[in-house]
């Protein structure tokens, strides 16, 4: 049987507005999949993919991650979000340090781990990432594309059993966008489990196990690449892959 590494259920988030971001949301990742979330902007997707690690809080309903409930206020949060590595749009790297020092800080503060064999982890990952010359550079010397794969370096430094990328190719220009999608279809093919809000349709179809569109808050349709984007699920999802799908 399948090991379920995050599930949410009838999960709720409504602002003080009275504005549901999310409504009744459940979801189930299991190891070893590829979620994509995708949605016209302002659905919920972001909003749900930060509640899975207790960025965002929620009104109603329970999450899930490696067993542990993530809202509940006795789980040890920090501890958490060292096996839950998350890459956002913009890239939060430290401009002060180089792109070694960013790779190396939370393994050496967090986990305690030696200056030597964090220095040697870092710039294995650095060559898995295609960056091992850039070690020495500082962030604002490199281009958007090379930013974003140090912060996916920077992500797996602590070892993570799951991945979530929040539009992580949103920020960048057209040309570099694909290394970025290259390092995760790497990622993706190790077993790596993952769960990628994005608007790349290209890579959901080549490399999801499921896409999840999500509308108005709610989850809407969920299913496998080739049915997902052969058109012919919810009205809403057809009027959206219409879109976005065009020319």
């Amino acid at each position: 049987m399948t090991e379920v590494l995050i599930e949410a259920r009838g999960v709720c988030k409504t602002y003080g507005n009275g504005v549901a971001a999310l409504d009744e949301v459940s979801l189930t990742v299991a190891r070893g999949e590829v979620v994509c979330i995708v949605g016209p902007s302002g659905s919920g997707k972001s909003t749900l993919l930060r509640t899975l690690n207790a960025m965002e809080p929620i009104s109603a309903g329970e999450i899930r991650v490696l067993g542990e409930a993530v809202h509940d206020r006795r789980t040890n949060l920090n501890r958490l979000r060292t096996r839950v590595g998350m890459v956002f749009q913009a890239f939060n790297l430290f401009p002060h340090r180089t792109v070694l020092q960013n790779l190396m800080l939370a393994p050496r503060i967090v986990g305690g781990v030696a200056d030597a064999q964090a220095r040697e982890q870092a710039l294995r990952l650095l060559d898995k990432v295609g960056l091992g010359d850039k070690h020495d550079q500082y962030p604002g010397q490199l281009s958007g594309g090379q930013q974003q794969r140090v912060a996916i370096a920077r992500a797996l430094a602590m070892n993570p059993q799951i991945m979530l990328f929040d539009e992580p190719t949103s920020a960048l220009d057209p040309e570099k966008v694909g290394e970025v999608l290259d390092v995760m279809k790497a990622l993706a093919a190790e077993g790596m489990t993952m769960c990628v809000v994005t608007h790349e349709m290209g890579f959901a179809r080549a490399v999801a196990s499921r896409v999840v569109f999500m509308d108005a808050g709610r989850i809407c349709h969920v299913d496998e690449p080739q049915r997902f984007f052969d058109g012919s699920g919810h009205p809403r999802l057809q009027a959206f892959l219409g879109q976005v799908l065009q020319g």
